[in-house]
């Protein structure tokens, strides 16, 4: 686990020590633990990019210099140096951080949290966050503290294959090294190229996608002494480079941003930088006139441990403390990282690097130890994972189900706009089927969200142990969808083609949208299975069904797979038209690429100029509240009571809320669908109710309570459809 370029420790202050590059490392984490601190330095991850080049120059050149002093690399030599150097430092991190996520990390996010541990320990946290929903940026701010390991597992795997590349298939000769590092540097900056563009997380997290940063390195330590055989007037021109790549690099961390799609193109400018940096360091008057600063310098010494632990402190310090921490606040955690990770270097990497510990490791038992304690730090994390899930397990357990009691709340019947009226006018609807044990008594019926009274519940709502979903399921307690794989993800431009219900009926039901309509899938499935309705769905996740240009959720590009997807789906529906269509999204979830389209009246016209393109009856469905809490999450803090964790009117129903899917309906002729009185059926929004978490996370609700909507979506829709 090693932040890039720390094998210029194992060189020491000898004859081929490198003060600059020293410097550069220093420049490199700064750059990143500024960043993470939330510093206005917007492109300061593209440090790890300066890392990598630092490393593929390093190890490449050790290897290469070994071989050529001794015919031979010893690899157990290699790995035992390895080992010394970053393991120790890294386990205690890594031990460390995984007591402060038990203590402050809440209770439903711990197991995911400890299983980043261990992926930590076993180098596999890039392919990890790989596979995990969204991109870097989306990580950074739902943040594990194991998240910034994704690169030093990059860095340990490179260690793994780089030897063997070198040594085995190059002999270890400069001109064959030479000739594979460009085979590598194109195929890898290929791949980049093709990944970001179709997979931006396996671009940024994986190995061979960075291969080719490293590979530039290698190829510098490949090219030796040669620059400095060169004139004189080259050694001029060199300085000059180098303050250019050091303004480069300045330049490139202020305008690249987490908008950027990265790597890709993006990357060749702190890679190149980083390159230009070590190639011209020894130059007289050149940029290592700064990175051979003392202060510089110290950084650069302690990077590996600030680099280990600023991110754990940016992370668990606020959950600590309970709070959202202030820029002069977040300042002081980056000195006080700057000061730990002194701490760490002096009394932890330095008595196993050059200290009487190192000369007792020697390289057999470094190793056995080395793989001994990644199996202590996997042991330790797994039994806190199991830990953690028996008490989200036993959480509801003490708390008995409560006597079913009359409530006095109000009961309010949705309401449902028919296709062909204006969506300002409704039409009364029958009384929604109550879900609760008894008959509630019901007031005045109420026809829209507007309606919606003020009327928090006087006693307090305990998680009881009947609750469905369970606690520990509610997150994952998703549409039949995913798992059918029957919705397109980000980058699949075409239509899935499923058919749920009675899929020999004769009356076609479509629902349309992003994954909002996918979270009203179950309410739509009940109702197509007692109905007799064929239910054909049609999601996508992130894109809103609308003409018009958006936005693709991990870049600022145009979301070309979504326009593709739609115009495939109006071929599809007029191959085969439904007898109706339920239309729904998130109204919080439409980001448009021009300018001119950001308002709500340009939006609310592409809603209509879309779903005009539907044949048949459509119906738009009002879009669920949304809050900026975990629902589960707040569950798990508060069991006893989960009233703190309702959605508030303020909160959930902004000045837009519904204004979209209204005006859309009353543009296009289309009817309106308002369940949200179903939903809360009085403010504010209880998020327990009737037996149910509502809410999966902040903004889709649970299958299970989707589908306990199926009556009321049956009351509003039975007026307007054939028996």
């Amino acid at each position: 686990m090693t932040v890039p370029g720390d094998a210029t420790s194992d060189v020491s202050d000898g004859p081929g020590f490198r003060p600059d590059i020293e410097g550069l490392r220093g420049i490199a984490v700064l750059l990143v633990v500024l960043f993470h601190a939330g510093l206005p330095i917007p492109g300061g991850f593209i440090g790890v990019d300066v890392f990598f080049v630092i490393s593929g120059f390093l190890i490449t050149g050790l290897l290469v210099r070994e071989h050529e002093r001794t015919g031979r690399v010893s690899l157990s030599n290699f790995y035992a140096r390895r080992i010394r150097r970053l393991l120790p430092a890294a386990a205690v991190v890594v031990l460390v951080t995984l007591g402060g996520a038990f203590a402050f990390i809440g209770l439903l996010d711990r197991p995911s949290v400890m299983t980043d541990g261990a992926a930590a320990a076993l180098s596999v946290s890039n392919i990890r966050f790989a596979l995990a929903e969204g991109s870097y940026f989306t990580a950074i701010g739902q943040p594990s503290p194991f998240l910034h390991f994704w690169s030093l597992s990059v860095e340990e795997q490179f260690y793994l294959v780089w030897p063997a590349l070198l040594l085995f298939v190059a002999r270890g000769r400069r001109r064959w090294v030479g000739a594979v590092l460009i085979a590598v540097l194109a195929g890898s900056f290929a791949a980049n190229l093709h990944l970001t563009e179709t997979s931006l997380s396996w671009a940024f997290y994986s190995l061979p996608t960075r291969a080719w940063q490293l590979a530039l390195g290698g190829l510098l330590a490949v090219a030796g002494t040669w620059p400095n055989r060169l004139p004189r007037i080259v050694g001029v021109l060199a300085a000059l480079a180098g303050w250019a790549a050091l303004a480069g690099l300045v330049a490139a961390a202020m305008l690249i941003g987490e908008r950027t799609p990265y790597p890709g193109t993006a990357a060749l400018a702190p890679a190149v930088a980083g390159a230009v940096l070590i190639a011209s360091g020894t130059a007289r008057w050149g940029a290592g006139l700064i990175l051979s600063s003392t202060p510089i310098r110290f950084l650069g010494r302690i990077s590996y441990s600030l680099y280990l632990w600023h991110w754990p402190i940016l992370v668990l310090v606020p959950l600590a403390v309970g709070a959202t921490l202030p820029v002069e606040a977040r300042s002081i955690l980056v000195l006080a990282a700057v000061a730990v990770a002194w701490a760490s270097w002096r009394f932890v990497e330095e008595p196993f690097h050059h200290g009487m510990i190192s000369a007792v490791l020697v390289p057999r038992r470094a190793i056995a130890i080395g793989l001994a304690s990644i199996v202590v730090v996997v042991v330790v994390s797994t039994g806190l994972e199991i830990r953690t899930a028996r008490a989200i397990d036993e959480i509801a357990l003490a708390t008995p189900a409560p006597t079913p009691a009359p409530t006095t709340s109000p009961a309010p019947t949705p309401s449902a706009t028919p296709s062909g009226s204006s969506g300002a006018s409704h039409v009364p609807a029958t009384p929604e089927p109550s879900l609760t044990p008894e008959p509630t008594p019901t007031l005045a019926p109420l026809l829209t969200w507007q309606d919606i009274p003020d009327a928090s519940p006087p006693d307090p709502i305990p998680l009881t142990a009947d609750i469905r979903p369970a606690l520990a399921d509610a997150r994952t307690d998703t549409e039949a969808l995913y798992r059918d794989r029957c919705a397109s993800q980000l980058d699949d431009p075409h239509p899935k083609d499923c058919v749920y219900g009675n899929k020999a009926g004769t009356f076609t039901v479509a629902l349309i949208g992003d994954s909002h309509a996918g979270a009203w899938f179950p309410a739509v499935e009940a109702l197509a299975i007692e109905r007799g309705w064929r239910l054909v769905p049609y999601v996508k996740l992130s894109c809103p069904f609308l003409d018009m240009k958006v936005e693709h959720l991990d870049t600022s590009l145009e979301y070309t797979e979504c326009e593709a997807w739609r115009e495939e789906l109006f071929t599809v529906l007029a191959q085969r038209p439904p007898d109706l269509t339920i239309v729904a999204m998130s109204h919080r979830g439409i980001f448009p690429l021009l300018a001119e389209d950001k308002t709500v009246e340009r939006q609310s016209q592409a809603i209509a100029r879309a779903v005009g393109r539907v044949p048949g009856r459509v119906f738009i469905v009002i879009d669920t509240p949304r809050t900026s809490d975990d629902i589960p999450g707040c569950i798990a803090g508060n069991v006893s009571d989960v009233r703190p964790c309702a959605i508030s009117r303020a909160k959930g129903f902004t000045s837009l809320f519904g204004v979209r899917e209204a005006q859309a309906a009353a543009l296009a002729g289309a009817g309106l669908i308002d369940l949200i009185p179903s939903v809360c059926p009085a403010m504010a929004c209880q998020v327990v109710r009737d037996g149910m978490i509502l809410y999966r996370d902040n903004h889709h609700l649970t299958a299970t309570f989707s589908r306990s909507l199926a009556p009321a979506l049956d009351a509003l829709l039975a007026r307007y459809l054939p028996d």
